[in-house]
Order: C-alpha cells, then structure tokens, then sequence
C-alpha cells in the first residue's frame, strides 16, 4: 500500500472559535430591516424617521466645514484626534444652549457621542448587568429595546396613555421590579408622537428620587416643535438632579 504524502503547503484546521453568545444570540435589527423596505424604490415607507432630502441644509453643511478647516493654522486640528468628552468649544457651546433652555449645564458634564445609538450604549454598558431590569414606555423606541437586550437587561414596559406613562403603573413596577433605569421619549415620543406634559414629568422625577432609579431620558425631536410652549426636561424637575 503506498501513502500519498500530503502537499507542503497543507495545514491542519479546526473550526475558529464561536462568537461570543450575547452576539450569537442577535438575530436581526429592526431598524436595519426598516430601512432595507424604505431602499426599495416601489415602496413608500412610514415606519423609518427620515427626513426628505431636499430639506437638509448641504449648503450651510458645506460651507461650516470650510470655515473650519479654513482657518488659518488650526484647520488641521478638527481632522485630530481629541480627548474622548468631545471638542471643548463644542461642549460650550452645547452647556450654553442646555443652560438657556432651564438646566444649567458646564461643558465638563457633557459627552459628544455620534449619535442617539453611541449613547443608549454608553449608558447602558456603565448601569446594567446581565438580568438586570430597565422600565420602558409601551410602546418604545426599536432601537433602545435591541441595545438593552443586547446588554443581557430585562425590558419590562410601562403602560401609558395619551399623556405618556401612567405615573401609578411606573410607581408599582419601580417597587416591584427595582429597576436600573426608566427610559423615556417625553417629548414627541417615537413611535407614538405624543408629548409627556409637565404634572406627568414632574412625577416621574419623584417616583425616580422615592425609587433610586435613573432616568434615561431621549430628546431627539425636542428642537422640532414648531407651536406651543416646550415642556422642560425631565432632568430639570425636582428628584431627577
């Protein structure tokens, strides 16, 4: 019997590793499958928030840029690395605005983030460990409830209404579940549109305060309101400091 001799170049293989099992278990994004309908050019799609392309300002975009990097011996610094908080002149000029809209802020209490999603993580990676609970509104926001999940958290939604949540549910659900967190879209709330009032926000800081739980508080269309008086955050009512 002859042995055919295997080639020089053979290398014995096993299978690599397993994924970890928090990312083994992710079977999809619900906003990634939204915005896969909304790329088809039939389909006309209401569920994803984006905004018609004709109203962004590339103008104006373009032309803050080029002031930037135009600047004569310090454009280059905006293409740097920085500290991770964010460009100072930018948390300043972000503490301003906070401030002039009722809660005193300093640049040193602010954390740019690229975007809503690099900030729920953030957060919930510091406060939750796996099996903890987080309280929701029902309905809520996609893409907060895949990043709690993702972090191992037991999402548990709280009952709301046409004023937002129901302060005597959230009461009973903070003492029987002891949460981490109570993540909320007060203001124009995704998906359902509606604005917490303030008697409401006022209770939900209290309940925070009685309860020791955080408030996780999302406030991405809060520069869109067109008519009507804005309603304060829910981080400038009292127990929510």
């Amino acid at each position: 019997m002859t042995l055919a001799s295997a080639p020089a170049d053979a290398v014995s293989r096993r299978e690599p590793a397993p994924l970890a099992a928090r990312v083994a278990a992710v079977r999809s994004s619900p906003v990634r499958d939204i915005l896969a309908v909304t790329a088809r050019p039939e389909v006309i799609n209401f569920a994803g928030g984006l905004p018609a392309p004709e109203f962004f300002d590339v103008a104006g975009v373009a032309a803050a840029f080029a002031a930037v990097l135009g600047e004569v011996g310090s454009g280059g610094k905006a293409l740097q690395y920085a500290t991770t908080e964010g460009e100072p002149v930018l948390r300043a000029a972000l503490a301003a605005r906070i401030t002039a809209r009722g809660l005193p802020t300093e640049a040193g209490d602010l954390l740019v983030t690229t975007g809503a999603q690099q900030g729920l993580h953030l957060v919930t990676s510091a406060l939750v460990e796996p099996g903890d609970t987080v309280l929701v509104e029902s309905p809520c926001y996609l893409a907060a409830l895949q990043v709690f999940a993702f972090a191992g958290a037991r999402v548990v939604p709280v009952p709301c209404d046409a004023d937002g949540v129901d302060p005597d549910a959230l009461a009973a659900l903070a003492a029987r579940e002891r949460p981490k967190f109570f993540y909320s879209v007060p203001t124009f709330q995704n998906p359902t549109g509606r604005t917490t009032p303030a008697v409401r926000r006022a209770a939900v800081a209290a309940l925070a305060a009685r309860h020791g739980f955080w408030l996780l508080e999302d406030d991405p269309y809060g520069e869109l309101r067109y008519e009507g008086a804005r309603v304060p955050w829910l981080a400038t009512y009292p127990g929510a400091e």
